[in-house]
């Protein structure tokens, strides 16, 4: 794979192949954005390319150095993700040891911490040192979706790398290429809003039975069944994961619901609920959307905080409601 095969990503590879045939090359790069949109697969590459033996800013994928760092054995290439829920001081140390030799093959020991957002406090301040002392061979290549989440003093001391959302084009040539049908493809590519993770690690029918519970949490106004906010916060966010995949779809159907007051020529994400949110639209203001999405973007932060996600979920609910029984969100106006 050549970084042209890396889809949706030009400035950020833009900024790292001219990092590769420069003269200073920086010795940390901060990679942040959504999950699934090649970070990683660009970190790789970019290891790839700096200890490739035959072509210079870019992998050949044949040479000895590519097939070792492809297979995960080349002796200068480190790999580090959280285990568990967190990147502990040892997986730090561990790197520091390797970072005190000099490179057995390649100029330089090419480390690759993916998940930093999950560093714990000791382990970020070991970090620290290194990133604020590194060696003169030493390449640091760190992977987060939560770049807020990380220490101030840890991102000024690297090269900001961005990545963007996935067009629905890319998205749905990726999905295809990985052997999904066309229509699914096409619906998937949709409704993801650039994040392919998702839909690599969960089937599209589960997603989409997450996405009816966002809706039906918003049509039956905060009340689906009349189920009690204990049963329903253990059902639908018993997990971290459960609930900012909520919030996700909830996040688009505001913004959907937004678009049909004020926009409604341009697509919805959920295009193929478009009539009904039309019938939903008609009971909120624009303002009161503007005021759930915000407070959607508020709950997103406080999970990334490690918050309770069930109390987070509770929180959403409440206001949800609150949101339906006050007088001017009932506006069919915009």
């Amino acid at each position: 794979m050549a970084f042209r095969d890396i889809l949706g990503q030009e400035h950020a590879l833009s900024l790292l192949q001219k990092a590769l045939v420069s003269t200073r090359l920086g010795q940390a790069y901060l990679l942040y954005g959504p999950n699934g949109v090649g970070k990683r697969l660009t970190a790789w590459q970019f290891a790839k390319a700096l200890a490739c033996q035959v072509t210079p800013a870019e992998a050949c994928d044949a040479c000895i150095a590519c097939h070792k760092i492809a297979t995960g054995n080349h002796p200068d290439v480190v790999f580090v993700s959280p285990e568990g829920a967190s990147i502990r001081i040892e997986h730090i140390r561990t790197i520091q040891r390797q970072l005190s030799y000099k490179p057995y093959e390649s100029p330089y020991t090419t480390i690759i911490i993916d998940g930093c957002e999950t560093l714990t406090p000791p382990a970020a301040n070991a970090l620290l040192k290194t990133l604020e002392e590194p060696p003169a061979s030493a390449l640091l290549l760190l992977l987060t979706s939560k770049k807020d989440a990380l220490p101030l003093t840890i991102i000024s001391r690297c090269q900001l790398v961005p990545f963007r959302p996935l067009t629905p084009s890319h998205m749905r040539t990726i999905l295809v290429q990985q052997g999904m049908d066309q229509a699914t493809a096409a619906l998937a590519a949709t409704l993801a809003a650039g994040h392919l993770e998702t839909w690599t690690q969960t089937e599209v029918s589960q997603a989409l039975a997450r996405r009816q519970d966002a809706y039906t949490l918003l049509r039956e106004k905060g009340y689906p069944n009349n189920t009690p906010l204990f049963l329903l916060a253990r059902q639908w966010a018993g997990s971290r994961e459960q609930c900012e995949e909520l919030l996700h779809w909830l996040s688009l159907f505001c913004r959907d619901l937004v678009l049909v007051k004020v926009a409604s020529a341009l697509p919805l994400y959920n295009h193929d609920l478009q009539a009904e949110l039309a019938a939903l639209a008609h009971a909120l203001s624009v303002e009161r959307l503007i005021e759930l999405f915000h407070l959607l973007e508020q709950l997103r932060h406080y999970l990334t905080m490690h918050a309770n996600p069930q109390l987070v979920f509770e929180r959403l609910v409440l206001q949800l409601q609150q949101l339906w029984s006050t007088p001017s969100a009932a506006c069919g106006s915009t």
